[in-house]
């Protein structure tokens, strides 16, 4: 005997015969979920209206995510132009204070520096007799250049690097004129 076979004896069916039809009645089938749900629908009482309230309830449910979006722009939309109105009440404070940093800045540059007469007197003290200075000029940020004319421009680099008031100078170029050698040198603000 097979497995099936002793499995219908055992819960009391007999085999099957090929000429014969089949006696056993067939188990009804559970109906599926959407048939289950469709007959709970169906058996639903509506409320009062009936499927225009229910319509327009469905419809309020799906209108409150984009109700919140719409007032969460409108409100990021009035937080642009608050933001903007403030920007332009402080504009002029922030240039106002951006022209007084600046200003500090060069007088506490100037302040640091020793005066035109002072880098005179001892530019004269320290070029060579055959030098001429022609040109001295202190910059914005407080640097100090200076052109200087002379015969030999490795003299005149070294004669003014000797003082310790122009230790430094770096030379920013060398240009030659009829006569001499132009010497340019820069220092830089401190």
């Amino acid at each position: 005997m097979t497995l099936c076979a002793e499995r219908r004896q055992r819960l009391g069916r007999r085999a099957m015969d090929a000429g014969k039809p089949d006696t056993d009645t067939l188990t009804p089938q559970a109906d599926s979920l959407s048939h289950r749900l469709s007959a709970a629908l169906a058996g639903l009482r509506l409320p009062a209206g009936g499927w225009s309230v229910a319509a327009a309830f469905g419809a309020l449910l799906a209108a409150g995510p984009l109700l919140t979006l719409a007032g969460a722009n409108m409100l990021a939309q009035h937080e642009k132009r608050a933001t903007l109105r403030l920007q332009a009440q402080i504009a002029p404070r922030l240039q106002a204070e951006a022209a007084a940093r600046e200003a500090r800045a060069a007088l506490a540059n100037a302040a640091g520096r020793a005066a035109p007469g002072v880098v005179l007197e001892t530019l004269a003290g320290t070029l060579p007799p055959e030098a001429k200075l022609t040109r001295v000029e202190r910059t914005a940020d407080g640097g100090l250049e200076l052109d200087v004319t002379g015969g030999d421009p490795d003299g005149l680099r070294a004669a003014i690097r000797r003082a310790p008031e122009f230790a430094g100078m770096r030379n920013t170029s060398q240009r030659r004129t009829d006569s001499a050698m132009i010497v340019s040198m820069r220092e830089d603000a401190q």
